[in-house]
């Protein structure tokens, strides 16, 4: 009789081997949460790539498109936090941000689905009428590679979740003060030699109330502020005068590299995702060459998205409270009245230089997070660029500030005390938004 029952356990266990693969994915994942630390990251991957895509394609202004990115990254970590062994949600964290939707702990959830769901829901919402149809085919080609191994209730309930999510981030978003700076009046202020003035009779200024967005994790826009503190002068003994003449003597010299520098980094609206996308195409790079999962993947995004949206909200305070000039009107006022920069010269104040701060915001942060990390970044293949090695994300983030003073738009005090702001900015990120317990001891 033993025999006959050890005949019967094995002939259980050779048709349970001979099943097909995904019907022992599914017996195996509805017993339980496969945790993010064990899921690969690319549906994340595709959904950055798909909002890089679609704020080229839409031609949002750069702070409107950080503002994107940084609820996308936030969304995203939200929805996969709860499959993060001892992770903390954003809630209560960020300004204003509410208490996020609880799992049912007896439930079996699949993480990328429930990021399939979240930032679905969210960018349809966020992005304008015609990004709805690329958006929804994402959405359902990531359901329809899920179910392969996946059952369809777990999938259902993971859904949910994760749109559930996204409608609380996006009640908390419509109180940013977004809509509400949307057509308020400008005037450029005057009566001081040193104030900006528009370089161009058809110059609309851009997003000048951007310092009343709300902050992510800043207390205030001003926190991290850094003034100037370069007195306006023309004569040409003074600091304003030869960092005037610095920005003269580079552009009459540039390298064939230089120039190449300059446009790679250039990213306007419309011709690419802007300065916040390229560190968010950084970020995808990323997640190949340290290898990571869905668990550090996510947590990257929202803290980079953070940094992204306060970086400029920050920077776009300071330019408009204090507008100074911008180098091509002091230039050929007090230099050289045939001179024109590289670069066209965009319709904001000078300082402090706006790739320098999120660029150093972000680079603080995935420094933080993964230490000295030596890259190639690809992409700038959309845009017939070639790839470019960088031997730290510290050095791509130098160099990005470089080519606004290379472009003739900056002047170096821009650059320099941008990326002073920008460090600022990412050290606020990393102390005081706590994704995981403060270890102690070793």
């Amino acid at each position: 009789m033993r025999g006959f029952y050890r005949m019967l356990w094995f002939a259980a266990l050779l048709i349970l081997l001979c099943l097909p693969a995904a019907s022992r994915a599914q017996d195996i994942i509805s017993t339980v949460s496969q945790p993010a630390t064990e899921q690969d990251p690319t549906l994340a991957v595709q959904w950055m790539e798909l909002l890089y895509d679609r704020v080229e394609a839409e031609g949002w202004t750069p702070p409107a498109a950080s503002r994107l990115y940084a609820y996308a990254g936030i969304t995203l970590y939200e929805a996969v936090h709860p499959g993060i062994p001892d992770s903390f949600t954003m809630g209560r964290q960020l300004n204003g941000m509410p208490v996020m939707p609880r799992i049912d702990p007896n439930a079996v959830y699949d993480w990328p689905t429930s990021a399939n769901g979240a930032l679905s829901t969210l960018l349809t919402a966020l992005l304008k009428p015609e990004s709805a149809e690329p958006v929804a085919l994402l959405r359902q080609t990531q359901i329809n590679d899920r179910a392969r191994t996946v059952e369809e209730a777990v999938i259902e309930r993971s859904l949910a979740f994760g749109e559930s999510i996204a409608n609380l981030i996006l009640q908390w978003a419509a109180g940013d003060n977004y809509e509400a700076t949307r057509n308020l009046p400008y005037e450029p202020k005057t009566g001081d030699p040193s104030y900006w003035v528009y370089t161009d009779p058809e110059m609309k200024p851009s997003e000048p109330h951007w310092g009343m967005i709300r902050p992510f994790a800043l207390y205030s826009a001003d926190s991290c502020a850094v003034p100037a503190k370069m007195e306006f002068s023309t004569d040409p003994n003074s600091t304003f005068y030869q960092q005037a003449q610095e920005v003269v003597t580079i552009s009459q010299n540039l390298t064939p590299e230089q120039k190449d520098i300059v446009r790679r980094w250039v990213d306007t609206p419309k011709g690419s995702g802007t300065p916040a996308g390229h560190w968010v195409l950084i970020e995808n790079q990323l997640v190949e060459v340290l290898g990571l999962k869905l668990d550090m993947a996510s947590m990257m995004y929202g803290l980079v998205g953070i940094s992204l949206g306060d970086a400029f909200i920050a920077c776009w305070s300071w330019k408009y409270q204090h507008p100074l000039l911008r180098p091509v009107t002091y230039i050929q006022q007090y230099i050289d009245p045939t001179w024109t920069s590289f670069v066209e010269t965009p319709g904001f104040p000078e300082y402090p230089s706006g790739h320098s701060v999120v660029s150093a915001a972000a680079a603080e942060v995935l420094t933080t997070m993964f230490g000295t990390v030596a890259f190639t970044d690809r992409s700038g293949r959309r845009h017939g660029f070639e790839d470019r090695s960088y031997t730290s994300i510290e050095a791509a983030a130098y160099e990005a500030a470089l080519s606004r003073m290379y472009g003739g738009i900056h002047f170096r005090a821009g650059m320099e005390g941008g990326m002073r702001i920008g460090r600022c900015i990412g050290q606020n990120v990393i102390k005081f938004v706590r994704l995981r317990p403060i270890p102690q001891g070793e």
